[in-house]
């Protein structure tokens, strides 16, 4: 009887994710946020959290919503996200993710590892960082091959190591000389001197207008709005958000006020 270790079970949920939302096992994601959002359902709220907090995820009315930190990095906000989804698919009761339990090293619960496992599996499929490593010719076991990889699935230079490993590319031997590059932030200019890093997508275009609001819930604030049905503050107190977020969405959305706006 072989043992599944906590990881393994989240790997295993990813996969079956990305097949039933038609993603394949290999290729990078296009925009995660959109793909949660619009063919998962689960609405993603981006917005600007107290220090250390990662994110949350939970249900309300029978259905899952997940909130992301926009205050940190887009790749790192794409792994919370991931994460996020990750305890969704797993069938985790709702959760307040701490940037320790998303991203730290030291003992979690089995339902944190599970979510990390899922959500690497998830952005970097095992079988697509083999099929990268095929394609570019078995490269070189070193911080260069680690930030390539990130590059190509929009994924930290933490989690390409570790998928690195999985994918059974990296020893021991190897894993921690890069991780200790990584920590002391090498990969960072070398990133800028190879000219990678600048992928975008929702999450790196939401980081200049927080909050970043699910496209389910703006569309109905605007069917409102323009039915005179609702005013801005109206909104923007139902969201509990400041108003000038919601008007310079519409104003983006060329979103009209009906007769019960006043002018300003």
């Amino acid at each position: 009887m072989s043992f599944v270790t906590e990881s393994e079970r989240g790997f295993a949920a990813a996969r079956e994710a990305r097949s039933r939302l038609g993603l394949g096992l290999e290729a990078p994601l296009a925009d995660a946020l959109l793909l949660i959002e619009d063919v998962a359902g689960v609405p993603v709220t981006v917005l600007a959290l107290p220090t250390g907090l990662a994110g949350l995820q939970g249900r309300k009315h029978g259905r899952s919503y997940i909130f992301v930190n926009g205050l940190e990095s887009a790749a790192r906000q794409r792994f919370t996200l991931a994460h996020e989804f990750g305890h969704v698919e797993l069938g985790h009761a709702g959760s307040v993710d701490y940037t320790s339990d998303v991203f730290g090293d030291g003992r979690r619960p089995p339902s944190e590892i599970q979510a990390d496992g899922f959500a690497a599996e998830f952005l970097a499929p095992a079988d697509g960082v083999r099929r990268w490593l095929g394609a570019v010719g078995e490269p070189p076991n070193d911080l260069e091959t680690v930030v390539r990889l990130a590059d190509h699935f929009h994924v930290s230079a933490e989690t390409a190591l570790y998928r690195l490993q999985v994918a059974r590319h990296l020893t021991k031997g190897k894993y921690e000389p890069i991780k200790a590059q990584i920590r002391d932030h090498e990969h960072t200019a070398l990133c800028r001197r190879l000219g990678l890093g600048d992928f975008e997508d929702t999450l790196s275009r939401a980081e200049a207008r927080l909050p970043r609001l699910p496209r389910t819930t703006l569309n109905q604030a605007a069917t409102a709005f323009e039915r005179g049905l609702l005013t801005i503050d109206q909104i923007a107190q139902l969201l509990d958000i400041e108003p000038s977020p919601v008007r310079g969405e519409f104003a983006r959305r060329g979103v009209e006020p009906g007769h019960h706006e006043p002018d300003y």
